[in-house]
């Protein structure tokens, strides 16, 4: 009776909590319950294997430990999941622009021409000047946002091939993004990449829990399209500016998920004179 009671309560108690977890860090609820069955059932078989070879079981002690292992678990589960690098292969497509990041599409926004693009997250505002230091909003734009949670795959990735002709750091706090202010003061990473024809522009958004938003890239460097380009730890947000031009099809929309260095967020039909020989960058 001992062994069911425990089987059960772990159940109860990991589902809750990571389903607790999943809201407040906006992952689906499906992949909570999952990873929290998980987590129960490995809790179970550890007070299990305690309580038969110690003979010794005390329902408040094993509840500790309950949440001590589950939280533990958990733990060591996101930062498994946050770390990994997986090799991606791009579309073999010419004309494509790639998503640079994992997760769910926030926002097709039209930045008309001249503007400072707003990147937003749940209504709050964050004006990106250092594009203007560029050509790249010498027309009408499209500001795409990317949303991550913890459990994406958090390297970033060219969405096109190019020269890297801005690496720009602007520091800041690393409050939540869902305070008001947020977006206004947070850390962020701008690269801006010349394919010839256009530019692009991804900008990497830090949040309460990223301490470091890491470039892989220098001033002047020739990039391929897929190609890793940076880092920033934990949940944040990307967003992907490219100038609005009549060849261009946006090809997502809000909800939608996507991969980086696999998911197509626009297709054209531009070729650049400095670039068209290049490979997309495919590691599988």
């Amino acid at each position: 009776m001992a062994a069911v009671n425990i089987l059960i309560s772990s159940l109860v108690l990991s589902i809750a909590i990571l389903s607790a977890l999943a809201i407040k860090w906006e992952i689906k609820i499906k992949i909570a319950v999952f990873g929290g069955a998980l987590i129960g059932f490995l809790t179970a078989f550890f007070l299990l294997a305690l309580h038969v070879f110690s003979g010794w079981f005390n329902w408040l002690w094993f509840v500790v430990f309950e949440l001590a292992i589950i939280l533990f678990m958990t733990l060591l589960f996101i930062v498994i999941a946050f770390y990994r690098d997986p090799e991606r292969s791009c579309p073999q497509k010419t004309g494509i622009i790639l998503s640079p990041a994992d997760g769910t599409v926030l926002y097709v926004k039209t930045v008309r021409k001249g503007k400072v693009p707003f990147s937003s997250k749940n209504s709050r505002k964050i004006q990106l000047k250092e594009l203007a230091r560029t050509s790249l909003l010498a027309d009408t734009s499209y500001l795409v946002g990317i949303g991550m949670n913890l459990l994406n795959v958090h390297v970033n990735r060219a969405p096109i091939e190019g020269k890297v002709i801005q690496l720009k750091h602007t520091k800041g706090s690393f409050a939540s993004l869902k305070k008001f202010d947020a977006l206004l003061q947070n850390e962020r990473f701008t690269t801006v990449i010349d394919n010839g024809s256009f530019k692009v522009g991804v900008v990497q958004i830090a949040s309460r829990l990223v301490r470091r938003i890491v470039s892989f890239l220098d001033n002047g460097d020739t990039v391929q399209i897929g190609q890793r380009i940076g880092m920033i730890k934990f949940g944040s947000q990307v967003d992907l500016v490219f100038p609005k031009l009549q060849n261009i099809k946006i090809e997502v929309e809000p909800g939608c998920e996507v991969v980086a260095g696999e998911s197509v967020i626009a297709t054209h039909s531009l070729q650049s004179d400095n670039t068209k020989d290049m490979n997309c960058v495919n590691e599988s």
